[in-house]
């Protein structure tokens, strides 16, 4: 009968580590689900960048050649280029280092000879001004 209460204990003892580590991994996935999709994140630089590229012609009358020219702070991980500017326009390109392949473009007015930019992975051309299109992420 003593030799039952040690099993019957030593069969408790994996249960409540269990039981104590379900919240703390369930509060990982939760934690770990609310950060952002690679291509919402992506979106948001490609935005920022549109402000600060609008500030820049505001006091410079044209657009800015580069990111280096602008003042935006991106994530880590994540890249941003200015493929063209012109007087009237401009187009960008962002990648997230966790999509290989993968990338979101933006353009903003219009640069004489040149169609609108297309994203890395499924060739999508942007469409519409101003609102960044990506391609199909995981």
């Amino acid at each position: 009968m003593f030799g039952h209460r040690v099993s019957t204990a030593s069969a408790l003892v994996p249960m409540l580590l269990l039981l104590l580590a379900s919240p703390a991994v369930a509060q990982t996935r939760a934690v770990a689900s609310l950060r952002p999709s690679p291509a919402a994140t992506l979106k948001s630089a490609l935005r920022s960048v549109v402000a600060a590229q609008q500030q820049f012609r505001e006091k410079r009358g044209r657009y800015a050649q580069s990111v280096e020219q602008l003042a935006v702070r991106l994530d880590p991980g994540v890249g941003v280029e200015v493929m063209a500017a012109g007087p009237s326009g401009w187009q960008g390109r962002a990648v997230h280092r966790e999509q290989a392949g993968k990338s979101c473009v933006i353009f903003v007015g219009r640069i004489e000879g040149l169609e609108a930019p297309r994203t890395d992975g499924d060739r999508e051309m942007a469409g519409e001004d101003g609102v960044p299109l990506c391609d199909r992420m995981r």
